[in-house]
């Protein structure tokens, strides 16, 4: 076992700021009512966080089953916030197997955040400057508030198709690399104890694709943030988010479907995609604005979280305040709805195109755990 003290400073700029303070009295593994009983978390990861187990940490696959609900941070006698812990583990998991790798290592820093919202912004002010130019479109135009007269819709299409083609490598690449680390790490940490009964381990095991839609179920249900106490909050705030970012994208998929209709967007408010578009945003809005207030309102309970959760955090919510904004100002008939729809291109491409290295890659990784922890009987069944 190779000790890399230089990973636990890293964990502890990620968000492990208290993990010293742990002296191994393993309540937070008894408190956690989702922790299996065979090598039980967040125990373990406590003391390999303490000692810089830098191999073993990458390739824990527990530090996903855990849902940050804080139960063990609450409990815990020495004030360790083994949750805030293992949101370190799964934000250096995210940095270690993305790909370029030197993207999540700029996004590590602060003040990344103004450059990575630059990229975009001068991206789309170049591409401004050359349609007035040369293709004539880019100006602000007079009467009725259509975006299609200030920027074809094409344009934006096609700069989704890039974004959504490098998003979806980057995905793939990182899948590859976090299964292959966990399934190696799997056998070194789980297979240490002997397993009692062999026929009851094999009934618990479930078959790839049975995992697969087993997973599946508990992302779309989140049946396991039902389990949180402390953080008991997160259950609600997490669908309204997530069921609002379904809602766009189904809002985003009708608006598609009628461009190729040959039909305008500057829908009447009681267009079936814009009433979908609009609950999105609201659900979206508000799970955001619950989760912020819900960290601000309880830090030492709750955790204030890191940079790189709020960077995600950040984004997700610019992104539902600029989108609500662009609809009020087209209904009011003023201008300032092209200006604000600019700044709400930067903030969905950011969100998107950063995606695979933010917290929005939770999705992608905790599925996977999901999968591997359901298919190997780690998971503890309710």
């Amino acid at each position: 076992m190779e000790l890399d003290p230089n990973f636990s400073r890293k964990l502890i700029s990620l968000g492990g700021k208290s993990l010293k303070k742990c002296y191994q009295c393993a309540t937070c593994s008894v408190i956690c009512p989702i922790s299996p009983d065979d090598n039980p978390f967040p125990r373990k990861e406590m003391i390999w966080a303490q000692w810089g187990v830098k191999d073993r940490l990458l390739k824990d696959v527990d530090a996903w089953l855990c849902h940050h609900c804080n139960d063990c941070s609450e409990y815990c006698p020495r004030g360790a916030k083994p949750g805030e812990v293992l949101a370190a583990i799964r934000a250096a998991q995210v940095q270690t197997y993305s790909w370029p790798s030197f993207i999540p290592k700029i996004m590590a820093h602060p003040a990344s955040f103004i450059l990575f919202l630059a990229i975009p912004a001068i991206l789309i002010y170049a591409v401004l400057k050359y349609a007035q130019a040369n293709l004539g479109w880019g100006y602000i135009p007079e009467g009725e508030i259509v975006m299609s007269n200030f920027i074809p819709h094409i344009y934006v299409e096609l700069a989704g198709f890039v974004v959504g083609g490098f998003v979806g490598l980057v995905a793939l690449i990182s899948a590859y690399r976090f299964w292959n680390a966990i399934t190696e790490g799997g056998a070194k940490v789980f297979d240490i104890e002997a397993i009692d009964d062999m026929e009851m381990e094999i009934k618990a095991r479930k078959s790839f694709w049975q995992a697969v839609l087993s997973a599946l179920w508990d992302i779309i249900t989140h049946n396991r943030f039902k389990d949180c106490g402390t953080s008991n909050y997160r259950y609600f705030a997490h669908l309204m988010m997530f069921y609002g970012f379904i809602l766009l994208g189904i809002s985003t998929l009708g608006a598609v479907v009628y461009l190729q209709m040959g039909m305008e967007l500057a829908l009447p408010p009681t267009d079936p995609v814009k009433v979908i578009g609009n609950l999105g945003f609201v659900a979206l809005f508000a799970g955001t604005t619950w989760v912020i207030f819900k960290r601000f309102s309880d830090p030492e309970r709750l955790g204030l979280g890191s940079y790189f959760d709020w960077f995600f955090v950040i984004l997700l919510y610019l992104v539902a305040i600029s989108g609500i904004a662009i609809e009020l100002a087209r209904l009011a008939e003023s201008t300032t709805a092209y200006y604000i729809y600019l700044i709400h291109l930067i903030f969905v491409f950011s969100l998107l195109t950063y995606a695979p290295y933010s917290k929005f890659a939770h999705l992608l990784y905790r599925a996977i755990a999901y999968v591997y922890s359901e298919s190997t009987g780690r998971k503890v069944e309710k």
